[in-house]
């Protein structure tokens, strides 16, 4: 299981998160920084990634991204360090999002 972050969230947690989810990437740091919001969940899915973000507007468009995974982190407003304890905590969640029929986890600190 690999998560992709999304541009508004820090590239750091790839590292900070490396052993629960190897193989993630961050939208900053792979050239998909300003790309739209078409594009970034076009390439969670292409590269099997679930998606990360604290954009609320995916939820609107999912519909329409049928086959993304996406974990909402809402209002994220705190530091790094405790998004990373959130995803943590919700490891088992996230990763039952893969095989379920659910497409969007929701989560709050």
């Amino acid at each position: 299981m690999k998560l992709l972050f999304d541009e508004g969230l820090s590239p750091r947690l790839v590292g900070t998160l490396a052993d629960l989810f190897p193989g993630s990437e961050s939208a900053l740091r792979n050239g998909l920084v300003g790309q739209g919001d078409f594009r970034i969940p076009s390439y969670a899915v292409d590269k099997d990634f679930v998606l990360v973000t604290t954009d609320s507007n995916f939820l609107s468009r999912a519909p329409r991204l049928s086959a993304a995974r996406i974990v909402v982190l809402r209002a994220c407003n705190y530091p790094t360090e405790v998004a990373a304890d959130v995803l943590r905590r919700n490891a088992i969640p996230i990763c039952a999002l893969v095989d379920s029929e659910r497409q969007v986890l929701m989560l709050e600190r």
